[in-house]
């Protein structure tokens, strides 16, 4: 299972208090996509990802 540390900003917060009471869902989306999604790092770009090359595991007369 990935974990996420996400850091939210006083504006962030404020924003969710306002969809949570709200119970938007327009908004609750709108807030997922510009403040958390933002945040979760694409693949090959993670602290530690799979997707890389490590050079550690690979076969001397492997290439790259």
């Amino acid at each position: 299972m990935a974990k996420l540390v996400v850091t939210f900003q006083d504006e962030d917060l404020m924003e969710l208090q306002e969809v949570l009471l709200d119970d938007d869902a327009k908004a609750a989306l709108d807030f997922i996509k510009t403040r958390i999604a933002t945040q979760i790092p694409g693949q090959g770009t993670g602290h530690c990802d799979s997707t890389r090359i490590n050079p550690y595991l690979m076969k001397p007369d492997s290439p790259g």
